[in-house]
């Protein structure tokens, strides 16, 4: 039996639905065949990954404790326990079926009447530590490469467990014949191998996951570490590659030269070598920014010198605006849309009473203005003095059949108008209360109407400029001229019956330039900068303290902290 694996490129049209998918081909020959899988079908019934195939039976087998040995191989299996048979509909023995789906990483005894004939399977494949029952035959495929096949006792000649056990494989005439130490293995083919005590051994080199089956980054994380330990008696050469895209990937790896850590660009291929036991962490981040579209999916090939192959699945989102159906809006639009929270660092100021006024000179020290930006989904941006996130309960109806069901579900809402309070629900806990998550800013007020925010002209983006003006008035509470029990600070003369100017009009004009890199510098960059980051160099002009504007220059730099893309709602 011969496999051969190909990939291909699915148009992905959501992350959620698939992450991305190889073929695994299998070369069934008449009779019996031992199949190994090592992806999960995309659709995982078993009439449906065999359909149109002339198959007599499938087999897997589930240990629940030691396994004799079986060389004759026949349909009798049914009869022992820890087998799972399926017959297909047109056998009379289909009514005793217990195997219904084909799954990633377990084999499978194929029967097929009328060979040969070719299996195609496409899914996402798996990445899974290994299991071995103790003192037992394990019928077990393994993570090899097909283009470079290792030999039995290279692949387990490093494992006390199994260097010179048995290993028998499934030959033409339906029997299982023990393999010669140095016969080359086979890619994508089940075998009958002995452990003899304890084992995890997975292969010379082995990965673990951090989380899950592979790399999923999601919407929020922006680094994981898969951990490459290597098993071998000497050192080995292992090496990374996207094999969709090459070096053309939005992943990073980390590295320590001049003595600082750094991040680069994953290569392609990305190769290290590691001396007999050592195992080492593998920092991968994901850059957002270096992927079109809203989602991510490509493979990971890890291979290394002598024939080993992991198949590693790497899946990434970006975070969108909540769903239309979450809020009153009709449509879902800018992809920042959501709160930004963040300061502006101020380090350089004109000296207004120089001889060149204009002239920008540094300060002793920068001071910080904290910033709170909302973005809709129309990519309108406002400046906001203070937000409130609550949570509205989610509303459920009965479908056709008078079944309950969700009709909307619960979300986080974001008030600035405090009036509306009561209409929602805390969004955390303390002390065992529901309270809201207040975040506000003393660095700016003004008079914002019912929803208590600024609109901003300009575009929120990269490369783009957004600006407001705010207005304090004379008598605005927080106008610097303006003292509640100071009579010089009514703009009346000292009957109190004619208009003199005494309190002036307070005008901030702010600029925010978003810049292409990050304000934070090479060394604190994120990753992740132009999605969940934006930054750049924040201006402002102050007039009516100073017969002279005062201009304030620095830099800064907003995260974003909830994607919810409407106020008050």
């Amino acid at each position: 039996m011969k496999t051969v694996l190909r990939f291909f490129v699915p148009l992905l049209l959501a992350i959620s639905a698939s992450a991305q998918t190889t073929t695994q081909t299998f070369q069934l020959r008449n009779g019996w065949n031992s199949i190994w899988l090592e992806v999960e079908p995309t659709n995982a019934e078993i009439a449906v990954v065999f359909a149109g195939l002339p198959v007599s039976s499938v087999w897997t087998y589930v240990p629940a404790g030691a396994v004799q040995f079986i060389q004759d191989q026949t349909e009798d299996l049914f009869n022992q326990p820890g087998w799972l048979p399926h017959f297909p509909a047109s056998r009379p023995e289909a009514f005793l079926t217990k195997l219904y789906t084909v799954n990633a990483l377990r084999a499978y005894l194929v029967k097929l009447t009328n060979g040969p004939r070719t299996l195609t399977i496409t899914g996402r494949p798996v990445v899974r530590a290994a299991k071995w029952v103790t003192d037992s035959f394990n019928l077990k495929g393994f993570p090899v490469n097909p283009s470079r096949l290792p030999t039995f006792n290279i692949f387990f000649g490093p494992s006390m467990s199994h260097a010179g056990q048995r290993v028998y494989q499934l030959r033409d005439n339906g029997q299982w014949t023990l393999v010669a130490p140095g016969d080359l293995m086979k890619h994508g083919e089940a075998y009958w191998a002995f452990c003899t005590g304890a084992s995890t051994y997975p292969g010379p080199i082995g990965i673990k996951l951090e989380f899950g089956e592979g790399l999923h980054y999601g919407t929020v994380l922006t680094e994981l570490m898969p951990r490459v330990i290597n098993y071998a008696p000497g050192s080995a050469t292992v090496c990374w590659r996207d094999v969709f895209n090459g070096a053309d990937n939005p992943l990073s790896y980390q590295n320590f030269a001049s003595n600082r850590l750094n991040w680069l660009k994953l290569p392609a291929p990305y190769c290290f070598t590691m001396d007999s036991g050592d195992e080492r962490d593998v920092r991968l981040a994901m850059r957002r920014m270096g992927f079109p579209g809203t989602a991510f999916a490509s493979i990971l090939e890890v291979t290394d010198i002598v024939g080993t192959r992991y198949l590693v699945p790497v899946t990434a989102e970006k975070l969108l605006p909540a769903r239309a159906s979450l809020t009153n809006m009709a449509d879902v639009g800018n992809p920042f849309a959501g709160l930004w929270v963040g300061s502006a660092s101020v380090s350089n100021v004109n000296e207004v009473n120089s001889s060149q006024p204009a002239r920008m000179t540094p300060a002793r020290s920068s001071f910080d203005l904290r910033l709170l930006i909302h973005v809709d989904i129309h990519g309108q941006a406002r400046l906001v003095k203070e937000v409130i996130q609550m949570w509205q309960n989610g509303t459920a109806t009965n479908d056709a059949n008078g079944r309950a069901v969700t009709d909307k579900p619960g979300r986080f809402v974001l008030l600035t108008d405090d009036a509306l309070i009561p209409q929602f629900q805390g969004a955390s806990l303390r002390d065992g209360t529901p309270v809201g998550r207040r975040l506000s800013s003393a660095s700016f007020d003004f008079d914002g109407g019912a929803t208590n925010a600024l609109l901003m002209s300009g575009g929120f983006e990269i490369n783009n400029t957004n600006l407001c003006v705010i207005v304090l008035e004379p008598d605005f509470p927080t106008n610097p001229f303006k003292h509640r029990f100071h009579p010089d600070h009514d703009n009346l003369d000292a009957r109190y019956a004619s208009f003199r100017e005494e309190a002036y009009r307070i005008t901030r004009s702010i600029e925010l330039r978003y810049s292409s890199t990050d304000p934070a510098g090479p060394v604190n960059a994120s990753l992740d900068y132009g999605y969940n980051f934006l930054g750049g160099v924040y201006r402002e002009s102050i007039s009516g303290l100073h017969r002279t504007d005062i201009v304030a220059q620095g830099t800064f730099r907003l995260t974003r902290v909830s994607n919810t893309p409407v106020l008050n709602q």
